[in-house]
């Protein structure tokens, strides 16, 4: 794959981001938008962990970014671009069956697009948040509960029963 094709640090702050959104179940949550990544990025770091504003940064480093928060077991997670890299790396490349797989398909149909494409389409919070997930648990822990469906709408088996046509339910048990 060539290097143009590489999700930026826009794309995997704007999926942390979406996760962080649907996510009101995390606590104490932190950003931290000036970090350096790449090759022995930790040796430009002082001894307070923070990377000076000038630092002089070598072939193959970047700056970037890191967002710190509390689960509702109150460990600490950190997400960063190679985190979320990783979680994205986790779904595009593994292999998932069934209902995993399906849910899975338009994240890996974004990560195909050419990148002028792919960074205008705009994942949903739940394709966020899959990929966060995976990052941080190596599974899906929780739900966001998108309501969307195949078509555009929630899938609902007793939708007949719903829509007020025909004679209203009535309780069995009630005389």
């Amino acid at each position: 794959m060539s290097a143009e094709h590489l999700i930026s640090d826009e794309e995997t702050r704007h999926i942390a981001e979406g996760f962080l959104g649907v996510s009101p179940w995390l606590g104490d949550v932190e950003w931290v938008d000036d970090i350096v990544i790449g090759p022995n990025a930790e040796y430009l770091a002082g001894f307070d962990g923070k990377f000076p504003a000038n630092a002089k940064l070598r072939e193959g480093q970047k700056w970037s970014w890191r967002v710190s928060f509390s689960d509702p077991a109150g460990t600490k997670k950190t997400l960063s671009h190679e985190t979320v890299l990783k979680g994205l790396s986790d779904i595009v490349y593994g292999d998932h069956a069934g209902a995993e797989g399906f849910r899975y398909m338009r994240i890996k149909q974004w990560f195909a697009e050419p990148p002028k494409d792919r960074r205008t389409i705009k994942l949903s919070a739940s394709d966020d948040s899959s990929i966060c997930q995976r990052a941080l648990y190596g599974k899906i822990v929780f739900s966001t509960g998108e309501s969307e469906g195949l078509f555009g709408r929630k899938l609902d088996f007793f939708e007949d029963q719903r829509s007020g046509e025909g004679p209203p339910l009535t309780d069995p048990t009630s005389d």
